[in-house]
């Protein structure tokens, strides 16, 4: 009779402890829901941080491609050179047909990825280009493709970017306008 007892009274204090109140519930339901949030916040953390390399491993290869280039060109450079010496400018003529200062052939890249619909490509190197030549007339091109192109795949918060950018730094340019008419086009707000 005692064993029953003291069964039904470790039985009974297991089974109590098994019972959850609604307010253990509702605070675990919250627990649940804050690492939810989390795990949502550490998954967006996560898709940027991707995002990000997808960016400079793209800058990488466009750098590599660039270095390449420039190595070819400064090869046939050299063979030039030793085939002719350069001419020299006679004194007091006037520089006014010089051409503009080079740009290493990195806009004109930039312009062939972007008419080809390599738009990820694009949007890098005329990044590369930018941050090369941030006082070059093209600049404002450049930001304007990126948005472009942004928008051309689809992420137009991104492309948001560039078109403000532009536009704070290019305010009176017919590229700020056209960026303008963008930015009403896809936040009609």
């Amino acid at each position: 009779m005692r064993i029953s007892i003291y069964s039904i009274l470790i039985f009974s204090s297991l089974l109590a402890g098994c019972i959850a109140s609604p307010g253990s519930i509702q605070e675990l339901n919250q627990k649940q829901e804050g690492l939810e949030n989390k795990a949502a916040v550490m998954s967006s953390e996560l898709n940027d941080v991707q995002r990000r390399l997808e960016i400079q491993e793209a800058r990488i290869r466009n750098l590599e491609q660039n270095y390449s280039d420039m190595y070819m060109k400064m090869s046939d450079l050299e063979k030039r050179r030793a085939v002719s010496p350069p001419a020299k400018p006679e004194a007091g003529e006037a520089e006014k047909d010089a051409p503009p200062p080079p740009t290493g052939g990195l806009y004109e890249r930039a312009e062939a990825l972007y008419n080809e619909g390599q738009y990820l490509n694009a949007i890098l190197a005329y990044q590369v280009f930018i941050d090369t030549y941030p006082n070059d007339g093209k600049v404002a091109n450049a930001y304007l493709k990126q948005g472009l192109a942004l928008v051309k795949i689809g992420r137009t918060d991104g492309a948001k970017f560039f078109f403000k950018t532009l536009i704070d730094r290019f305010p009176e340019s017919g590229q700020a306008a056209i960026a303008r008419q963008e930015l009403e086009r896809i936040n009609p707000d």
